[in-house]
């Protein structure tokens, strides 16, 4: 089964995605639309980017190499969040989610499948 159907049954998730590095959406089920998943992809990919980008930095400030490895990043409002691990993305209705089975399973089913080299996109971070 796709990995977007097994997030989706998550409690609260709306939408679940896949995306490359490259800005690719691999894989995408739930509430969106083509256009909307295209435009959640791009969001993803370069707030994912710049994340990496202001942990390399830190890194080099701190003398923390530990800054380095980006496992995700979330953002949430009143009532929708939108959370990252590795290649995934959720879309989840904040008041009915349990962040922590949501970031637990998502980390579970990045680390099993990730995406591989050879199709539209390239893998993410390095999930070791």
């Amino acid at each position: 089964m796709p990995r977007t159907s097994e997030l989706l049954k998550l409690p609260g998730v709306v939408a679940a995605e896949l995306f490359s590095r490259k800005g690719f959406l691999e894989e995408s089920d739930g509430a969106l639309t083509a256009v909307e998943a295209a435009e959640m992809v791009t969001l993803c990919t370069a707030v994912t980017m710049t994340m990496e980008m202001q942990g390399g930095l830190l890194g080099r400030l701190a003398d923390n190499p530990g800054w380095t490895s980006l496992y995700g990043w979330m953002t949430w409002g009143p009532e929708m969040a939108i959370v990252t691990v590795h290649d995934s993305v959720c879309v989840v209705q904040g008041q009915q989610a349990s962040f922590n089975e949501l970031l637990k399973a998502m980390t579970e089913s990045a680390n099993a499948e990730p995406i591989k080299p050879g199709g539209k996109g390239e893998p993410n971070v390095d999930l070791g």
